[in-house]
């Protein structure tokens, strides 16, 4: 999980699911003794689908409030990276969780359906909950995804 998801992956710890935070991807998924199932939380998404389509070896992908699309928040590093990411490949089998809040105003879900749809792959869920996106739904749907791709 990239650095930005901390407090879910404190939760997902607490659930007994061996977690590694870190910016360094590849080393993490180098170093992994089981299957990686890499999670981007909000402005970590664009990296971890980059990671995604220019790296094989995932077991699956997890997009939490995704940053992807369009941001009017981004800092040109992070624009340049979704624009990457908006024009590289779609995810193809990868198994892809996209996971949202309908109510969510720091990233509004239209823009970044706008993101999600450019990246969709054969196999892309979404989740969108009503209102906003808690932790506890989150680490709920990480769970249950997880358990049933890996």
């Amino acid at each position: 999980m990239l650095p930005h998801g901390e407090r879910i992956a404190r939760s997902l710890r607490a659930a007994g699911v061996p977690v590694a935070v870190s910016e360094d991807i590849e080393a993490v998924v180098e170093a992994a003794d089981r299957p990686v199932v890499l999670i981007g939380h909000f402005t970590g998404a664009p990296a971890a689908v980059r990671y995604a389509q220019t790296h094989s070896g995932l077991a699956a992908l997890i997009l939490i409030s995704p940053v992807l699309g369009m941001w009017d928040g981004a800092s040109n590093g992070l624009a340049d990276l979704m624009d990457e990411v908006s024009f590289g490949p779609a995810l193809g089998d990868l198994p892809t969780l996209w996971l949202h809040g309908s109510d969510d105003e720091i990233v509004p879900i239209s823009d970044t359906r706008a993101g999600t749809d450019r990246i969709r792959g054969a196999a892309f869920e979404e989740h969108v909950v009503d209102g906003l996106l808690t932790d506890g739904e989150a680490v709920t749907r990480v769970l249950e995804f997880a358990r049933r791709v890996i």
